[in-house]
């Protein structure tokens, strides 16, 4: 099984909505995210899909580490821990040529730099983009407007975003 790095941000505002976009080939509000480009970090990624779907420029938000490198930042840095990493499981595409493979997706909590720039879906990602409430995510049906799993971690990360 062929596999592929991508990573997802859960964009969180200070008023504890997310922003999803209706992705087109999934028929499904996901989350900003795709796949890791050569030469560039999982947190970079997300930054630069959010960018790229949104027209947002975000924070990626890290748990609380351990700084590694403290005293010898010359050996590295730290990178920003995912809130979670997951096997997915992807369909084939044949519109797209793809055959079925897996996402080995990096999970970030992710904040807008500037909560006045106004958001501008890229049409090529998805039909429509707006923001959810966490009320809204959970009335969301599963078998036909969005993933479970993205769902769950939606409502985890709204709840998580409270207290940071």
């Amino acid at each position: 099984m062929t596999r592929h790095f991508t990573a997802t941000a859960f964009l969180i505002d200070s008023r504890h909505r997310t922003l999803l976009l209706w992705h087109k080939r999934l028929q499904r509000w996901m989350p900003p995210g795709g796949h890791v480009d050569p030469d560039e970090t999982p947190e970079e990624t997300a930054k630069r899909e959010c960018k790229e779907e949104t027209g947002l420029d975000v924070d990626i938000v890290g748990d609380e580490q351990t700084d590694l490198f403290q005293g010898n930042p010359h050996e590295g840095r730290m990178l920003k821990k995912p809130i979670a990493m997951l096997l997915e499981e992807i369909p084939e595409s044949k519109e797209r040529g793809e055959p079925a493979h897996q996402h080995m997706d990096f999970l970030f909590l992710a904040r807008p730099i500037d909560e006045s720039q106004v958001p501008v879906l890229d049409k090529s990602e998805g039909r429509e983009m707006r923001w959810f409430t966490k009320k809204e995510i959970e009335a969301l049906d599963e078998r036909t407007e969005i993933f479970g799993n993205v769902k769950r971690y939606i409502v985890g990360t709204i709840e998580r975003s409270k207290g940071k």
